[in-house]
């Protein structure tokens, strides 16, 4: 992980001839972040994790219809991965 530091300026000039001249500046300064583990300084880092979908619930209108549940489920299980058997559509 770091500390990030961005900074830009613009700069225009004009001679007293009519000629111009810009100037851009962009600085960008990233410092590792540090911790103290047992008297030691150790980079912080950042770890995602992912929930496990266990199951599915899903209640539309036309679940009545045979064919319609059956488009969501496997809609479903396309999207999550999630086994058919855990997947259950109820009309609202």
């Amino acid at each position: 992980m770091y500390n990030e530091n961005n900074s830009s300026s613009q700069t225009s000039e004009t001679d007293s001839e009519g000629g111009t001249r810009e100037a851009k500046e962009e600085n960008i300064k990233k410092e590792v972040i540090f911790t103290n583990e047992g008297g030691s300084q150790v980079p912080a880092t950042q770890t995602i994790i992912n929930p496990k979908i266990e199951g599915v619930i899903v209640t539309a209108a036309g679940a009545n219809d045979a064919n319609v549940k059956a488009n969501i489920i496997a809609a479903v299980e396309a999207v999550t991965g999630v086994a058919t058997h855990k997947i259950q559509v109820f009309s609202i």
